[in-house]
């Protein structure tokens, strides 16, 4: 009974190792939207980005002018993303609807001294056979390079969840607690 009760136990903890290196979704960060120019018939609307705790911090604040288009936003979060200096970074991905899902990601890394660095935003389109996306890899995720923020193309089997590839679109490399573009080659991970 012992061994089963450490297996169970071993198990759990390998989940919860894995789980930190995925994006999940957050309530320590929320969107806080002003509508401008109420009169017109699709107005834009201002995004702020904040921090949900006693010290209100604005990460980032966006402009959404196709909002007869726009459908909602999500926010995720990695924890210790692996980066010096780099205590979590925010996923922010506004989605907008219309014969397919377009999708605008924005990447924030938080630095231990509660600064913002943003990483160039990403663009997806999910359309009914979609079987690709674009996002960042970071080094503690699989695929990760020590040291390296890859901006990747994922390819996947069907299933969201069943990756076929990942091919390396860009790299940039964390040095110092500043980013530099790195003149690389696109690696592809069969």
């Amino acid at each position: 009974m012992k061994n089963v009760a450490i297996i169970i136990i071993l198990l759990q903890s390998f989940q919860g190792i894995n789980a930190q290196n995925v994006f999940t979704k957050t309530q320590e960060f929320l969107v806080k939207t002003k509508i401008m120019d109420q009169e017109k018939e699709h107005p834009s609307y201002v995004i702020d980005l904040i921090s949900s705790g006693e010290d209100t911090n604005t990460i980032s604040t966006l402009t959404i002018e196709d909002t007869e288009l726009f459908e909602d936003i999500f926010i995720s979060a990695l924890e210790n993303p692996g980066l010096e200096g780099v205590s979590k970074v925010i996923k922010m991905e506004i989605e907008y609807l219309a014969c397919c899902a377009h999708v605008e990601a924005f990447y924030y890394m938080i630095k231990d001294d509660l600064s913002v660095v943003a990483l160039p935003q990403l663009k997806n389109v999910y359309c009914e056979n979609s079987d690709t996306d674009y996002q960042y890899i970071f080094p503690n995720q699989e695929y990760g390079i020590k040291g390296n923020i890859l901006e990747t193309q994922t390819f996947y089997k069907g299933e969201t969840t069943d990756i076929k590839y990942v091919s390396l679109k860009q790299s940039f490399l964390w040095k110092d607690k500043i980013i530099k573009e790195l003149n690389t080659t696109a690696i592809t991970s069969y």
